[in-house]
């Protein structure tokens, strides 16, 4: 029994546990020490360990979706030209570009001064990782030591968090993405990610806004200064406080002739480059932010995209707008008199009649002070520049322009019935006169007759046809969401042919340009294409192509009537244009608002004054030295002036050829006069074109154009001398439409029953600003005397 005991105890002292530790057969202390064999299988065991993990780590982490913020890039709108910018839309400022738009100096400088090995390592830095492994887990995270690969894959796929996760998931990245993109490519995408400050994100952004020029032109200097700003690009504005960075920009030069890229030579001539300073918050001034927000809402909608994807999308928009011509758009509206009364605004609206395009327009002064666009967003009457809507519709039905119409002021037209009491301006007498006499003075009493004759409802269907947005539905007031439509363009209100409805400028620009188009209707827009990404690929291009909606003979009827307007009419003044021009004034009752729309056959144009106080419309009174504004006056006189600097080297057009008109039975005209008497011998004083000057209160002239702005009544010259005034506003003579007595101050005109003009221009007014509707006695047909020229 004791021998078996003692047998075992034996054994048990030569048995080795697996590892052998601690080691049997050694006493002491050095039992505990670790033997050769133990150290090489823990050593082994360990590397293996790793590499499995390193393997599944590798394995199990994919490459991430590129974080929307390093994929976000500035969307860039550019003028007609697609070369000069406007401006931008952006969260941050951001454009990529290939790696041969970036110089060879700027590449060679990045690398110097952050991962000289770039072109051996695989993409990471294991003295870089332990370093910042150690940093993290002692709270004393520096940064650095990242390879290029590393900083880019942070940049463009993971975030700036301190962490180890974070880091690991860097490395693991990084080396996938060093064996799946080339060495270039990892560069050029490193250099289109970096921060550089003055919220310029990658090199080519950063590059215009300290240099003023491409990536691909940086020369020494500049790469030098721009990688010296990669590891603290906020530490300072260099062009402020260059010496911020001057340690740092001397390491690059460095650097750069350590490695070859420079000689010596070449580094002792680099010295600091000049930098532009910082724009200022105001890229937006003036008309620039205009075109800015019209174009950025006819994007979102096109492209049919938020916001958000518009301003990282990396867009490139060329619009239609000419710089030249919104050049002399803001000069032509700041020729106006200086004396200008409180809240006077000035729009003006110039389209491409082959395309629809916009090529310019003024919104305001300043759109950082006043960002309402007064050409594009205000609702204004448009006086008797709507007549020619009436015109059209009568062509189309059987008018013509020698049927004749009541001339005298007042005349009760029948109007289905209900007789509708109608005053000219200034109640001037022209007794019976053709329709094309009627729209060369612009008398309100014809136009009132044809507009009962042929249906207010056909005047209003030729308008919207021609490009004037339609009546606002009662969810479009209700909701304030008026921007696509006009108020009080019912076919309730007769008096709608004087112009009593409010429409917004660029829809009158927009029909009068489809009369310029001899009847073709194109879609008014601003941007012309849209391309995306460093391939420029086109994502949008609108349709130019047209609808016709007015027959060509009728357009070419309209054209002709309406150049008499111009050559001897109410808007005399713009026969200094010096070529072929046709148009039509309006003036609002109250003086509230003033127009001239008209075009040549390459060119339309409307503009307006009106006058707006705490948001309601106002009288524009006396101004520049005029006891009243009307439509053959400013708004003519800017229109010239436009027009002859718009289409200064542009190859004369001729209107087209007038033909046969459409055959269709004329709807009756219960107001016509009764017929001329025979023929007589030419009286001494004659007689006008459009009548027999039978009996009248005033006799109204034959107008002729003017040297400046002059309305109808600056033409008229009383043959009576002793009746004629001094330039004192005097009212003891009558006038004809659309402009003043020999004075400078006209008679004003009559009252009206018409509708108030609307109380705002916003085009999304709150309740209390909404038009009021015309009144009771419009709806019955006797609303009086309208707007007037």
């Amino acid at each position: 029994m004791a021998k078996g005991q003692e047998q075992a105890k034996t054994r048990g002292k030569k048995t080795k546990n697996i590892l052998n530790y601690p080691r049997s057969g050694v006493r002491g202390w050095t039992r505990f020490l670790p033997s050769i064999r133990l150290l090489v299988v823990g050593g082994l065991s360990i590397i293996i360990a790793l590499c499995v993990l390193f393997s599944i780590g590798y394995a199990v982490t994919d490459v991430p979706e590129p974080n929307i913020e390093a994929t976000g890039q500035t969307s860039t709108i550019y003028y007609n030209d697609g070369k000069t910018p406007i401006g931008q839309y952006k969260v941050e400022d951001r454009k990529s570009v290939p790696i041969d738009e970036i110089s060879e100096p700027m590449r060679k400088a990045a690398i110097a001064a952050e991962d000289t090995s770039f072109y051996e390592n695989r993409g990471i830095s294991i003295k870089g990782l332990s370093r910042a492994v150690v940093g993290v887990v002692t709270n004393q995270y520096a940064g650095g030591g990242s390879t290029i690969t590393q900083q880019y894959v942070k940049n463009f796929y993971l975030t700036n968090e301190h962490s180890l996760d974070r880091k690991v998931k860097e490395m693991f990245i990084s080396l996938k993405i060093d064996q799946q993109q080339s060495k270039d490519e990892i560069l050029a995408n490193y250099l289109n990610t970096i921060y550089l400050g003055r919220r310029s994100y990658g090199i080519e952004v950063a590059s215009q806004n300290y240099f003023d020029k491409p990536a691909k032109d940086l020369d020494v200097s500049e790469s030098a200064l721009l990688a010296a700003m990669i590891q603290r690009p906020g530490a300072a504005d260099p062009a402020d406080n260059p010496e911020a960075y001057q340690d740092r920009f001397d390491y690059v030069v460095k650097s750069m002739t350590d490695e070859g890229f420079i000689t010596e030579e070449q580094a002792a001539k680099v010295k600091m480059p000049e930098v532009k300073k910082a724009d200022k918050e105001g890229s937006l001034k003036g008309q620039t932010g205009y075109m800015w927000d019209f174009v950025r809402r006819e994007a979102l909608n096109k492209l049919d995209i938020d916001e958000a994807q518009l301003d990282r999308g990396g867009y490139n928009i060329t619009t239609t707008f000419d710089k030249d011509r919104m050049k002399a758009a803001e000069k032509a509206v700041k020729n106006l008199p200086s004396d200008q009364p409180e809240g006077l605004q000035a729009g003006l609206v110039s389209i491409d009649p082959d395309s629809g395009g916009i090529e310019a327009f003024y919104g305001g002064k300043n759109y950082l002070d006043q960002a309402f666009n007064a050409s594009t967003q205000s609702h204004v009457q448009p006086g008797s520049t709507f007549k020619p809507f009436a015109l059209v519709a009568g062509l189309e039905n059987g008018v013509r322009l020698t049927d004749r119409y009541p001339g005298n002021s007042p005349t009760a037209i029948d109007n289905q019935g209900t007789p509708w009491m109608v005053d000219n301006f200034a109640d001037a007498n022209y007794g019976p006169v053709t329709l094309l006499k009627a729209t060369q003075s612009s008398i309100n009493t014809a136009y009132a007759a044809l507009n009962a004759q042929v249906g207010t409802d056909k005047t209003i269907d030729a308008a919207v046809r021609a490009g004037v947005s339609p009546n606002c539905t009662e969810k479009e007031k209700n909701s304030g969401n008026t921007g696509q439509c006009s108020y009080a363009l019912d076919d309730i209100y007769p008096s709608v042919v004087l112009g009593t409805a409010s429409v917004k400028p660029i829809d009158m620009a927009t029909a009068y340009s489809t009369f310029a188009s001899n009847g073709i209707k194109h879609e008014t827009h601003s941007i012309s294409k849209v391309t995306q990404g460093t391939e420029d690929e086109e994502v949008y291009k609108p349709e130019t192509k047209g609808k016709r909606v007015f027959d060509k003979a009728v357009m070419a009827e309209t054209s002709y009537a309406l150049q008499q307007v111009v050559n001897g009419g109410s808007g005399g003044y713009a026969a200094n244009l010096g070529r072929p021009a046709a148009g039509k004034t309006g003036t609002t009752t109250d003086n509230t608002a003033a127009w001239f729309s008209g075009y040549t056959p390459n060119l339309a144009t409307s503009v307006v004054l009106y006058r707006e106080v705490d948001n309601k419309q106002k009288s524009i009174g006396a101004y520049g030295g005029r006891g009243q504004v009307t439509g053959g006056s400013f708004p003519a006189q800017v229109w010239t002036d436009y027009m002859q600097q718009a289409l200064e080297g542009e190859k004369v057009v001729q209107f087209p050829e007038r033909g046969e008109l459409p055959e269709k039975p004329k709807p009756k005209n219960t107001n016509a006069p009764a017929p001329p008497p025979q023929p007589k011998a030419p009286s001494e004083n004659g007689s006008d074109n459009g009548g027999d000057g039978g009996d009248t209160k005033t006799k109204a002239p034959i107008d002729t154009p003017s040297e400046k702005p002059k309305d109808d009544e600056d033409k008229d010259k009383d043959k009576d001398k002793d009746k004629e005034k001094d330039a004192d506003g005097s009212k003891d003579s009558k006038a004809s439409e659309d402009g003043s007595s020999d004075g400078d101050e006209p008679e004003p005109p009559p009252e009206t029953n018409e509708p108030d003009p609307p109380k705002t221009n916003e085009p999304d007014p709150p309740e209390t600003n909404k038009p009021e509707p015309p009144s009771d006695d419009n709806k019955d047909g006797d609303g009086g005397k309208g707007n007037n020229d």
